[in-house]
């Protein structure tokens, strides 16, 4: 009996996390989406970016952006707890994992910054 109570609250745990990290997923995408739009359109004499680069640079769009991040590197913690304890759809949900971290704009950027050195950009 209290085996299967055990067996229901990690189930429900997996559950809530993994909802948490989607939610979590799609904010990054969105700040991803904004950000990488101020970048590729940022020459002011071809387009007028000025709302974006608002947004971007308000305070409001930061403590989003650096709380999200946060989350899901913290969320994620959980996550794999819940992954290796419930061992069903290990892979996928370790690919799910893996996509939630690199969709964050940190890592984006540290990627960026790793090409642009290979080939000399910067």
């Amino acid at each position: 009996m209290e085996k299967e109570g055990l067996n229901r609250e990690v189930k429900n745990f997996e559950r809530n996390v993994t909802i948490i990290l989607i939610i979590l997923t799609v904010i990054s995408l969105v700040i991803d989406f904004i950000a990488y739009t101020g970048m590729v359109y940022s020459d002011e004499t071809i387009y007028q970016i000025d709302a974006i680069r608002s947004v971007m640079n308000s305070s409001l769009f930061m403590t989003i952006l650096w709380v999200d991040n946060i989350f899901i590197y913290v969320t994620n913690l959980f996550y794999f707890a819940a992954i290796f304890s419930s061992k069903k759809d290990m892979l996928v949900k370790i690919a799910f994992a893996i996509f939630t971290v690199l969709s964050t704009i940190l890592i984006n950027l540290q990627i960026v910054n790793l090409i642009a050195d290979l080939f000399g950009m910067f």
